[in-house]
């Protein structure tokens, strides 16, 4: 018989362990007899330098702007509250983007180098998504080669669109191609994009609330269609928010391209891309969202997030819980996908 936890049972075997191990009622005992006690690892985890919120001012990033007074204790903190052991972090999309241009390099540069510093002094923690200063192509194969060299990053991190530029836009082969060499992980953030993000100036948390998600399924179609996910079959896509808007629209996207000849982007059908990518679950882990998620992508392809700060571990974790999965696909989710994507983890 499959084994269900209910939240109420799960958030117990936490307490009774001290929170030492993130694992559903009645497995924790087993596993820790094994000396297979694990964590939960939070793949979506921003934070928030003081020198990169004061360049960004008047940049609204985030429904709650009390977050982004921002700190690392507040980040522990709320890790150790939600039994994440480990989290790859990334500085919030939005910020750098939204800087002055002519030191937006440089900016990205100290941000990457300030989360690289957390990682050194909180071993174990924290890893590191290089951040990418796109559209800037020559400056971020720079920075992607800094980042593996000198940072020991184990990815690098994108906005889904950069002013009127989808990730799928020709001009960034190049950084294609340099990730593919890496069989490298290539990890997409949504932004409310140039085109929509003030189509209700009445309406300010219209942007965040709506076309953030939305943003996730226009960048993963575009790279559909131009065919990049056939090209670079090295890179481990990864999309955050449980894909946005792609599990719902899959379908409908199948039906009407169905007569079409995509035996060149997608030569074994829609469906087989779209169950190479990853989705992790940040603010998108709700027991309707998950049912969706899991119906349409293999459980080997879900990674856990949160969207630290805006959205806390435990709010996620909360709502994971209140899923109601079993509990080898808790596990998967909360852990073990995220330990076969992302090697260090292991270490």
């Amino acid at each position: 018989m499959t084994e269900r936890v209910t939240r109420r049972e799960a958030m117990a075997a936490l307490a009774a362990i001290g929170g030492a191990a993130l694992l559903p009622a009645g497995l924790s005992q087993a596993l820790a007899a094994a000396g297979q006690t694990r964590r939960a690892i939070d793949f979506h985890h921003h934070f928030n330098p003081p020198f990169l919120v004061s360049a960004a001012a008047g940049n609204r990033v985030g429904a709650n702007a009390n977050r982004l007074n921002w700190d690392v204790s507040f980040s522990l903190e709320n890790m150790d509250k939600a039994g994440i052991q480990t989290s790859i972090i990334t500085p919030p999309t939005g910020f750098a983007e939204r800087t002055d241009p002519s030191g937006r390099v440089a900016m990205v540069r100290r941000t990457n180098e300030y989360g690289a510093e957390l990682v050194r002094d909180h071993r174990g923690r924290y890893l590191q998504l290089v951040y990418a200063p796109l559209p800037d192509v020559d400056a971020t194969l720079k920075e992607i080669e800094y980042g593996f060299s000198s940072l020991n990053v184990v990815g690098v991190g994108f906005a889904t669109s950069y002013g009127g530029k989808y990730v799928s836009d020709p001009s960034f082969t190049p950084i294609w191609e340099e990730l593919n060499r890496r069989s490298a992980i290539a990890y997409f953030h949504p932004l409310a994009p140039a085109c929509c993000s003030n189509l209700f100036p009445d309406l300010p948390e219209e942007a965040s609330a709506v076309e953030i998600p939305y943003d996730t399924g226009r960048a993963v179609m575009s790279l559909l269609l131009r065919g990049v996910f056939v090209k670079y079959r090295n890179i481990k896509w990864v999309f955050s928010h449980s894909g946005g808007a792609v599990p719902m629209f899959a379908g409908r996207w199948k039906n009407l391209l169905a007569h079409d000849d995509l035996s060149k982007v997608a030569p074994n059908g829609i469906d087989a891309e779209f169950s190479r990518l990853y989705y992790e679950t940040a603010n998108a882990s709700s027991p309707p969202t998950m049912a969706a998620l899991l119906k349409f992508a293999p459980l080997s392809q879900v990674l856990f997030g949160s969207d630290h700060p805006y959205v806390t571990d435990e709010v996620n974790m909360n709502d994971l819980l209140r899923s109601n999965l079993p509990a080898r696909e808790m596990n998967a989710i909360l852990f073990e996908n995220a330990q076969r994507l992302v090697p260090q983890l292991k270490a």
